[in-house]
């Protein structure tokens, strides 16, 4: 038998009361919203007597009731080896109890149905800590209805179990049935029939680290129901049934490996991670694999951040008339899926991700309700459906953003279903429906023209612009028409709708071009670009055109379209600087020229070549040292270099500092002059929206600034 020393013993209580003190925190889904509970480790009690050796060992042949009085005998700490026949009760009411296994230890009590034989009992006590590193703690074969713990709902205080091998041999019950307290599992390794760990009625369990298994198919390897804070922490755990089925529970998972049992049968409607009934799953960085299905949820929520899903999809299919029966991720029945930037990987035919159930399955009559899904910053591949949108009367699902990889379909809707999707999903996405039909809607309402959907069953996707939704069509493509300096117009039904840039048109469509107001320029024509090549005569391309000054109208060709409105300035309408009549701007201006007429290839000259000149959302300055501030704003505020006291412009407040340093450092620029002779700036003098963009490009060629 192995001795333990004083301070080993010593040091290992002292480990596990730290141990049992240290908070585990909540974790964020999207660095953002926390969980609204925070699974706390237990608060262990005050340290207790230190122990000396071992401990009173306590016998084997007998039933023993740890309770005052024995502690009054015997003291507070006990030894455990060899082979059981009784069971032994904690019942030492606010007592510390230690319990150090020093051998290999064997329960060999059997019970029933109705009176199950518990080796260790915890029916009250402050504290249990369980000291079983390097040993052996078994249940005989043969013997239903065993436990190696049980703890009676009258148990409020913490237990502590240290390592160790758990092996309970026994079918029909857990290996530890918890009714109260708070657990902690400290890097064991536990091998049962049905159940490892099971809780109920408020038991909450920490288990951190360590190795679970379970073999029955029908059962789980963590039954966690009537828990309000449980946690499971870097644990490999795998079973042939569930291995983790929280139940009207709150419980974290965070990192760690949940698998099937390999080279195993396993049940083939068990899903590896289940939440139902009103539970909370949070999991965080897991690596999760499933031969059905990976994460169930039914009537509950799960939060799924970061880690990897894989379904090999052993059971697919079990009526080979159906179709996505076992997805890796699945919502039914009023409950919420969030998954966040997860791999979610499930080769073979069927889907990633679900909400709702495909009609016709066994569960279709089963639940009248859908579920809500979301995805976030996810990875999906390989599966017959990315995600899936079945049946259900609220089934709903919102794609934020992810990346599709060797899917069959992208997405799948079943009959009547719409998907929503945000404008940050920007991906390509093939996506299909059990219904299509000529005008089908695939997407809710509200998306903006920007997404990248592929239509399959012979269908491609348009985009309603007067909806702001996606749907199906057999139409022919259109192409694209770009209006410059004017508007383009088209008319669907009643409605006149005003095309965006790049906006794709049908062959043959009447549209409408109507010019800009050219704010005092004279509309000088049309130029029109037919599949990039400049047209001599828009007649020559553009079917049925017709012209009436600042009007035009044509049908969409075969091809995409440009179409240029043109400008000629004959009386220029800039004022003159009283301080030169000659602004020292460069007078060239992309698509502007100075000195005759002005031609401008783009919009008007007020408003169209402030915008030309990238200066949108920019306040329009009306003066000179309006346009002088806009500048040096734009450039930083940067210092002029000769500006004193004694030459600060007289026109110009010498309080205003800044107005003074915008007006002197674009003096400096060479980007405006100044009256010498009166030291003066003319700071409310006029100036044309023409000026300001002449002066702003000048700006840009200096290299003042990039834009």
């Amino acid at each position: 038998m192995k001795k333990f020393g004083t301070r080993l013993i010593s040091a290992v209580l002292a480990g596990c009361m730290m141990t049992s003190v240290l908070p585990v925190s909540a974790f964020a889904l999207e660095g953002s919203t926390e969980f609204e509970r925070t699974v706390s480790a237990q608060e262990n009690s005050d340290a207790s007597a230190e122990p000396s050796g071992e401990g009173y060992p306590l016998p084997t042949d007998s039933a023993t009731t740890i309770n005052k009085d024995f502690i009054a005998d015997h003291g507070k700490v006990y030894s455990m080896s060899g082979t059981y026949t009784e069971g032994i009760v904690i019942d030492a009411e606010d007592e510390d109890v230690v319990i150090n296994v020093t051998g290999e230890t064997t329960f060999d009590k059997g019970g029933n149905r109705d009176d199950c034989a518990n080796f260790i009992t915890v029916r009250n006590a402050k504290s249990v800590t369980v000291n079983a590193e390097g040993q052996t703690i078994k249940t005989a074969e043969g013997r239903n209805y065993s436990r190696c713990f049980y703890a009676e709902n009258t148990f409020t205080g913490t237990a502590v179990l240290h390592g160790g091998t758990y092996n309970e041999q026994c079918g029909r019950v857990a290996a530890c049935y918890l009714c109260g307290g708070n657990w902690t599992f400290d890097n064991l390794t536990m091998y049962a029939v049905e159940r490892a760990i099971e809780t109920d009625k408020g038991a909450n369990v920490t288990v951190e680290g360590g190795t679970y298994n379970c073999h029955d198919s029908t059962s789980s390897t963590f039954l966690i129901q009537n828990s309000t804070n449980s946690s499971f922490n870097g644990v490999t755990a795998s079973g042939a049934g569930w291995v983790l089925n929280a139940v009207n529970s709150w419980v974290n998972v965070v990192g760690g490996s949940y698998s099937s049992n390999e080279g195993v049968q396993v049940y083939k409607d068990r899903p590896t991670l289940r939440a139902a009934k009103g539970a909370t799953l949070n999991v965080t960085n897991a690596d999760v694999t499933g031969t059905y299905c990976d994460v169930f949820v039914i009537d509950a929520t799960a939060n799924l951040f970061g880690g990897t899903y894989t379904n090999t999809n052993q059971y697919t299919n079990q009526d080979p008339n159906l179709n996505c029966t076992s997805p890796a991720l699945k919502v039914w029945n009023g409950g919420t899926l969030s998954v966040n930037g997860a791999v979610v990987d499930c080769t073979g035919g069927n889907a990633a991700i679900s909400s709702g159930e495909p009609k016709g399955s066994k569960h279709y009559y089963d639940y009248d309700d859908g579920g809500k899904l979301v995805v976030e910053n996810c990875t999906i591949k390989n599966s017959q459906y990315g995600i899936y949108l079945g049946w259900g009367s609220s089934t709903s699902a919102e794609l934020k953003s992810a990346t599709f990889e060797n899917n069959e379909s992208d997405i799948y809707l079943e009959s009547g279903k719409k998907i929503t999707i945000s404008d940050t999903f920007t991906t390509p996405a093939t996506i299909k429906v059990a219904d299509p039909k000529e005008g089908r809607q695939l997407t809710v309402a509200g998306n903006a023209n920007k997404l990248n959907l592929v239509g399959q069953n012979d269908y491609r996707v348009a985009y309603d612009k007067a909806q702001h939704y996606y749907y199906l069509t057999n139409l022919e493509p259109g192409y694209t028409l770009t209006a410059e300096g004017a508007t383009a117009t088209i008319k669907k039904g009643d409605d006149v709708i005003e095309l965006a840039p790049n906006d794709e048109i049908a062959k043959g469509t009447p549209v409408t071009l109507t010019a800009h107001d050219g704010d005092g320029l004279e509309f000088a024509g049309w130029t029109v670009t037919v599949n990039g090549v400049v047209q001599s005569d828009p007649h020559d391309s553009l079917p049925n055109w017709k012209e009436n000054q600042t009007t035009a109208t044509f049908d969409m060709p075969e091809g995409d379209v440009k179409v240029r409105a043109e400008y000629n300035v004959v009386d220029p309408v800039e004022p003159v600087d009283p301080v030169n009549p000659v602004d020292p701007v460069d007078p060239v201006l992309p698509g502007v020229i100075i000195g005759g007429a002005v031609i401008l290839g783009a919009y008007e000259t007020g408003t169209g070549i402030y915008r030309l000149m990238n200066m949108q959302g920019l306040p329009l300055p009306s003066d000179r040292i309006e346009l002088a501030e806009l500048v040096w704003e734009r450039a930083g505020k940067p210092e002029p270099q000769n500006m004193t006291d004694e030459d600060l412009y007289a026109d110009i407040d010498a309080a205003d500092t800044d107005a003074q340093k915008a007006a002197h450092w674009m003096v400096e620029q060479e980007l405006m002059k100044f009256d010498e002779d009166n030291n003066k700036f003319h700071p409310c003098f006029p100036v044309s929206k023409l000026r300001v963009c002449l002066t702003w490009q000048n700006a840009k060629d200096s290299i003042i600034w990039e834009i």
